[in-house]
């Protein structure tokens, strides 16, 4: 079954907006619709009323149902009430206005932490984005993950923001010998050193305000499996000695507990700046950084394997044709000219949100360049066109 997305918003155009953004998703979207009528759902998108108490609307949708995912999208947020609907179980907070293509980036990327992507292509462990190609370095870099993907081993995976470090590191978990077992990620960079703490490790009840239940953290959740330490560089000093002290010991307590839990998980790691340098300045342990990286692999930018993205963009573009279901068979000239002209900041990532809007929009059978973003079209002049409900196409 495909994952369900239900948007519940009392404002119907802004609510509509937030559907338009996501259809682009392989997804059943539903709503917008107010919050009596909620039901259960893979990811909730909550866009509250002022005044509400989020926080305990997101507590109440995750106690109703434990599975569902919530999103926050808010016009008068602030970090407190952030900080609420985190320890509350909410996935991600988002003040509006949010771009259509970041909407559709971080929706995507919680239904894959929540893994309920079904893929309509074959197996990840293929994926085109990363294997296709005749780039030296990114053919190593694929060469010697493969390699060390059976060994239970502390992999770390360096390289630009969206060059592929998460899929890759899933990759390594499908070919290993846990592959049976659950691979979890959490970004390091998306939570506060108390909320890491509580996501990574778990929390008891009365833990701190807010923490009305037990909670396991990813580390339980991923036993016999792998879990991924996304922009691992990010993590707090205080962190860090939990981190070296399960990858020493397999052993830890829960936020709020003297309980010590063990563990059996293999830890694969991701930065986007150099840790090597990060330990020099004293932001990073040196001890932590071995155990992470018995091997260190170093994944290009888009930029840097520019020969590769013809071949990456036509495999995208059929790939995303049947996902959405529409007649497309490639690109113009002008289109794949504009491709080769741009920068790709966002790398891979990038690439593959410009083809996957550009199949959804275009009216013909070949992509053109009018039916890339606008950004990749006029990088240096396009301030973004706002649309309703607080979205902004870019």
């Amino acid at each position: 079954m495909k994952p369900r997305i239900l948007i519940i918003d009392t404002d119907a155009t802004a609510g509509q907006a937030v559907r338009s953004a996501v259809s682009v998703l392989d997804c059943e979207v539903e709503g917008p619709q107010p919050l009596s009528e909620l039901t259960e759902a893979s990811l909730v998108l909550l866009t509250p009323p002022e005044g509400a108490l989020t926080s305990t609307t997101v507590a109440r949708i995750r106690e109703r149902f434990p599975r569902t995912g919530v999103i926050v999208l808010t016009g008068w947020g602030s970090t407190t009430e952030a900080v609420d609907c985190f320890k509350a179980g909410a996935m991600d907070y988002l003040e509006r206005p949010v771009t259509s293509d970041r909407l559709v980036n971080i929706v995507s990327e919680s239904l894959d932490r929540l893994s309920l992507l079904v893929p309509t292509e074959p197996a990840s462990v293929e994926d085109p984005s990363f294997v296709l190609g005749s780039n030296a370095a990114m053919n190593q870099a694929v060469q010697l993950l493969d390699q060390v993907a059976s060994l239970d081993v502390g992999v770390l995976l360096t390289g630009p923001t969206g060059s592929g470090k998460s899929r890759l590191a899933r990759r390594v978990h499908e070919r290993s010998s846990r592959s049976s077992g659950p691979f979890i990620e959490v970004s390091c960079a998306a939570l506060g050193e108390e909320l890491l703490e509580s996501e990574l490790f778990g929390h008891v009840r009365g833990a701190f305000t807010g923490a009305e239940r037990d909670r396991r953290g990813r580390f339980e959740l991923a036993e016999g499996g792998t879990l991924f330490l996304d922009e691992i560089n990010s993590a707090p000093a205080a962190l860090q000695a939990r981190l070296l002290r399960i990858l020493q010991e397999g052993t830890f307590e829960p936020v709020g507990s003297e309980e010590t839990r063990t563990c059996d998980v293999r830890v694969l790691a991701a930065g986007n700046t150099d840790l090597h340098e990060l330990v020099a300045r004293g932001g990073f342990r040196e001890d932590l950084l071995w155990r992470l990286a018995v091997v260190e692999v170093d994944i290009p930018s888009l930029s840097a394997r520019m020969e590769d993205l013809p071949l990456l963009a036509h495999h995208l573009c059929e790939r995303y044709a049947h996902r959405l279901a529409r007649r497309v068979d490639g690109l113009n000239p002008s289109a794949m000219e504009v491709l080769l002209s741009y920068t790709w900041p966002g790398n891979i990532r990038e690439l593959e949100h410009a083809i996957a809007r550009a199949v959804a929009v275009t009216r013909g059978p070949l992509i053109s360049a009018g039916d890339l973003p606008p950004r990749v079209q006029r990088p240096k002049d396009n301030p973004g066109v706002h649309l309703a409900g607080g979205l902004q196409q870019d």
